[in-house]
């Protein structure tokens, strides 16, 4: 299996055209702070919970059961793991930058960025393949993500806010209907996928926008280099070097890496407003860390390639 770095590359760049885009309507007034609040409500309220609806419209065959099995299991043992590293790392930051770097390090962009690389390296799974890696992601954001964010505030209902919210319930409803083989009608399936589409290039927008809120000089703040370290070059080597040591299997092991080679989610800077956390420093992880995936990705992506080769994966 040979990377196709061209590829990989191509899918990463709109990325950041996307993230400019934002940045220069914010500027030239085209939407303003207020209206960033609202599309970052819009955006994880509705747009996000139809997406994940729509993402279990699909059938798994008897074939792709066990597949399924490994990729959510390895989803869940990866996004605890990070928890536990994240906490390690950062745990000695400043209190208004921890739980916004932790967040930033567990949760990755393995949608928007996540899907096209795998699409690239996987042509004929690799949507379906980012779509059950994201199932505990699109859960675990809204569970302990939500909970990180809110740690240590006097807010009162934060644990209930943590389980119950747009996107577990959408997730609690997705689950469902897959597990019942329910089918929805056509238009509400197009309505659906059509209005959850809109999360990608909304959610880089608003960080866009979110970068205005900052000095153009704190994108060179040292923190978002050591971050940025920890992120794209730290998670991948552990992610490669246990599935070695355990002889993963192949595709399973460029699926480990791929995920834990992607740049902070948009949601980092998203979530990071809506729940009062440091929304600019999330911002800044996000460009940051997306720029310099476009280097990264295909380099982790690369050496998988090379170690599985040498170790027979």
């Amino acid at each position: 299996m040979n990377v196709q770095v061209s590829a990989v590359t191509g899918a990463i760049l709109p990325l950041f055209l996307i993230l400019l885009l934002g940045v220069f309507i914010r500027k030239a007034g085209v939407i303003d702070w207020q209206t960033t609040k609202k599309l970052s409500s819009l955006l994880v309220n509705v747009t996000q919970p139809f997406l994940i609806i729509a993402s279990f419209q699909t059938k798994i065959t008897s074939d792709k059961v066990l597949i399924a099995l490994n990729i959510v299991a390895a989803s869940v043992i990866m996004h605890v793991a990070f928890s536990f590293l994240a906490g390690l790392i950062f745990k000695k930051s400043h209190k208004s930058d921890k739980a916004t770097l932790e967040f930033g390090l567990i949760f990755a962009n393995c949608a928007y960025l996540g899907y096209p690389v795998l699409a690239a390296v996987f042509p004929q799974s690799g949507l379906f393949y980012g779509a059950l890696f994201s199932l505990v992601f699109n859960i675990y954001i809204r569970i302990y993500g939500i909970f990180l964010l809110n740690k240590g505030k006097k807010e009162k209902h934060a644990i209930r806010k943590a389980f119950i919210n747009s996107g577990t319930v959408a997730s609690a409803i997705g689950i469902f209907m897959f597990a019942a083989s329910i089918k929805l009608p056509a238009v509400i399936f197009d309505t659906l996928t059509s209005v959850g589409s809109l999360t990608f290039p909304l959610s880089m927008i608003i960080v866009g926008s979110l970068l205005c809120n900052q000095p153009f000089k704190n994108l060179f703040a040292k923190k978002l280099y050591t971050f940025s370290l920890a992120k794209l070059i730290l998670l991948p080597l552990l992610t490669l070097t246990v599935c070695a040591i355990f002889r993963v299997d192949k595709g399973l092991t460029y699926i480990c890496v791929i995920m834990a080679s992607m740049p902070t989610a948009a949601n980092t800077a998203i979530f990071s407003e809506l729940y009062k956390a440091n929304s600019p420093l999330a911002a800044s992880l996000v460009s940051v860390s997306s720029l310099f995936s476009v280097l990264t990705i295909p380099a982790m992506l690369a050496l998988t390639d090379l170690v599985t080769t040498l170790f027979g994966s």
